[in-house]
């Protein structure tokens, strides 16, 4: 399984970026491949992705929510994925 990893620091305030990373369905604007992320209810999302020229989808639950602070997400059906 091929593993890629990025980070990115931004200069604004934290509040502002935690907002953004936890607007799912936004993520299709501005995150590369992403063609659609539904989130179905507190914990539960659909993604759909282009990844590597080939369609996936797969369902993903948050595992970890702290607001301000920290996100965290994995896979639990389809592609296997995770982030933090």
């Amino acid at each position: 399984m091929k593993t890629i990893a990025k980070s990115i620091t931004d200069n604004v305030p934290l509040s502002q970026a935690y907002n953004q990373w936890t607007q799912f369905e936004e993520f299709p604007h501005f995150m590369e491949g992403v063609k659609e992320v539904k989130q179905l209810d507190k914990k539960s999302l659909h993604w759909k992705a282009e990844i590597a020229g080939k369609s996936e989808e797969w369902n993903a639950e948050i595992t970890e929510q702290i607001p301000d602070h920290r996100i965290a997400w994995r896979s639990t059906s389809g592609a296997k994925n995770s982030g933090v």
